[in-house]
């Protein structure tokens, strides 16, 4: 199974071009046939959100179309396409795109209406990020959605952290929470919560201590007890799940429910639906310090089985055989043809408004004439 993976492009992030392709190389030497694509038509504009996208679509922007023909024709030579970031494909020209196409979201449900909820049904089989909407896509007419973790990146965390070494070893950090505290409601709560924990190691933008420097974050996490988790609003949905407990913290998060169908509660993870609860559970562990590290213990065995980079990717593709049941016959001059056919109609458009207004020029000089 040969695999194109679509990726946005971030103006915020020098180094992207070369994350996506250390991405790539170590999906390449897990097995894992791949190859990635921007789907950014511009750097000013790496993200165009429903519905300046269908406009851009009627209208057949000549940027648009350019990328969408060289992505149909870079099509023939793969088997499946993933649009990793759910980004800038109008429906009408998946729907004509070759080969299985996947759709994937980790941004609901706070920008379902202008991203995922407009195009995911055009797609063979949706892989949501937040696993606590998938019926909700379902709902939207999408035939097929399934649950797919973000997982943690290679860099995320240290391989070399043992078993031992979280029952046993010394963490001279209590607390740790890495996240913005701007959103007005998340501040609610995580002041509630800072405000019990005065020594808590936080970092982020809006908090006091600012942000973290990246060449840190892994030494702080396996130097802490319990790592804290707040979501915007349902989930879980962010990198802390999975890092985490890759790191041999104890994992303490929000959204209980759907927490459970992606650890185990009480033994590889602790959850919790209020703020007080949050504060109990996070007295209650730093206190019972052995309960501490076997419910950490089996966090990280979890994490580092089933949510490395390998396993996360290798559950898509078993998605992709469990629900490719019969591939329709589909051609990328599909696509190129729609793509054609569009800029035609756009051409001829221009030719009659061009013939309209010269006509309009010399009618109006010859009535001034008369």
């Amino acid at each position: 199974m040969k695999i194109l993976l679509g990726h946005v492009y971030s103006e915020y992030s020098s180094n992207t071009n070369e994350r996506i392709a250390a991405w790539m190389d170590r999906l390449r030497l897990g097995g894992i046939d791949i190859d990635s694509t921007c789907l950014s038509p511009t750097i000013s504009q790496p993200v165009i959100y429903w519905p300046e996208l269908d406009r851009k679509w009627q209208t057949s922007d000549v940027r648009l179309m350019k990328m969408y023909e060289m992505l149909a024709r870079k099509m023939e030579q793969y088997d499946v396409f993933v649009n990793f970031n759910g980004i800038n494909l109008h429906p009408e020209f998946v729907q004509e795109l070759p080969g299985f196409r996947v759709y994937s979201c980790s941004d609901d449900p706070e920008s379902s209406e202008i991203l995922s909820k407009p195009v995911a049904w055009a797609y063979d089989l949706a892989m949501v990020g937040n696993i606590a909407q998938v019926e909700i896509y379902k709902d939207w007419g999408v035939k097929n959605a399934r649950y797919w973790p973000l997982g943690y990146r290679f860099e995320d965390c240290d391989p070399s952290l043992t078993k031992d070494q979280i029952l046993q070893g010394e963490r001279d950090v209590d607390l740790v929470l890495l996240c913005e505290r701007v959103t007005p409601w998340r501040r609610e709560r995580l002041d509630k919560y800072s405000s019990a924990f005065p020594k808590g190691a936080f970092y982020g933008l809006g908090w006091p201590n600012g942000s973290l420097p990246e060449e840190e974050r892994v030494n702080l996490f396996q130097r802490s007890k319990i790592g804290i988790n707040f979501h915007n609003s349902t989930g879980p949905i962010n990198f802390r799940t999975y890092y985490l407990p890759a790191n041999g913290v104890l994992h303490i998060c929000d959204n209980k429910r759907y927490l459970g169908h992606i650890f185990e509660l009480g033994k590889e993870v602790v959850g919790f639906d209020t703020v007080e609860e949050a504060i109990e559970l996070t007295h209650y562990y730093l206190s019972h310090d052995d309960e501490r590290r076997q419910i950490a213990a089996a966090g990280w065995e979890r994490a580092i089985r089933d949510y490395n980079e390998i396993a996360v990717f290798n559950s898509l593709i078993a998605a992709v055989y469990d629900t490719q049941k019969q591939l329709n016959s589909r051609s990328s001059q599909n696509a190129i043809i729609l793509i054609h056919t569009k800029s035609w109609k756009r051409n001829i458009g221009q030719v009659i408004k061009y013939f309209f207004s010269v006509w309009n020029t010399l009618v109006l000089k010859f009535f001034k004439k008369e």
